[in-house]
């Protein structure tokens, strides 16, 4: 009586749910609501924005003028029109994920041409529709690898346990810098384990590297060769070094 005389409902006072659809479980029968896809999503973006400058890398942000207009030696075409393609194919690969032509990207090229960039772009569209997507660097993935391996620490073995899963299960793995780890017979058979066991399970993967297509055939296995120029759609980058362009 007194909550109507103020103009409130009757039940103003009684707990509601903040999401009416699920009731705050996140769950509707099996499956996930879109209130706890999206603070999954919201957790996500924070979890790369530890590695990433996700604030300002997104596609809208990505700009072409950075990229000669002028025929580059050695090519078809010039640095703008290829990049031109190149974020094309980004743009669709992370807008249409799942659906897009190209299951696996491999981007190659020299450093400071917008590899990392265009990566962070995939990420960060990919988890906004609510995908688990996983972003490291070739050497924090080996090195856990060898963790769960030959670490000796129970809480650290788990550790290391729980990180490489993560790596062979996500929906989107994007593994940036490969090449820049210690080429050994272990780090060799870490890279199979992680290519075969997310192709075999139909998950995506984002591979940058400042190794040449020619670069992979020398340096790894025929096995991990034929996996990485096989089964990804390879995107090469080329141009003057864009850190160097904005220091001028």
């Amino acid at each position: 009586m007194l909550l109507g005389g103020l103009g409130l409902p009757e039940d103003a006072l009684d707990d509601k749910p903040a999401c009416p659809k699920c009731g705050d479980t996140g769950w509707r029968g099996a499956k996930m609501c879109d209130c706890l896809k999206e603070l999954c999503a919201q957790e996500q973006i924070k979890e790369l924005s530890k590695l990433l400058d996700l604030g300002e890398q997104s596609f809208d942000t990505f700009r072409l003028d950075y990229y000669s207009d002028q025929l580059w030696p050695g090519r078809a075409s010039s640095p703008r029109a290829n990049m031109d393609l190149v974020y094309e194919v980004c743009l669709n690969y992370a807008q249409k994920f799942g659906r897009f032509q190209f299951k696996n990207l491999f981007l190659t090229g020299a450093p400071g041409l917008g590899k990392t960039f265009l990566s962070a772009c995939i990420a960060r569209s990919v988890s906004e529709q609510g995908f688990s997507v996983v972003y490291d660097t070739a050497g924090n993935i080996f090195a856990q690898f060898e963790n769960r391996k030959f670490q000796r620490d129970a809480e650290g073995v788990q550790s290391a346990r729980d990180e490489t899963r993560r790596y062979l299960s996500c929906d989107l793995l994007i593994l940036d810098d490969l090449g820049s780890e210690l080429t050994t017979q272990f780090t060799q058979s870490a890279l199979y384990e992680l290519l075969n066991t997310r192709l075999v399970g139909d998950r995506r993967m984002v591979i940058s590297s400042n190794l040449t297509p020619e670069d992979v055939a020398r340096r790894y296995s025929p096995q991990i060769a034929s996996r990485l120029l096989g089964e990804f759609n390879v995107l090469h980058f080329f141009g003057d070094d864009i850190r160097l362009l904005k220091r001028r």
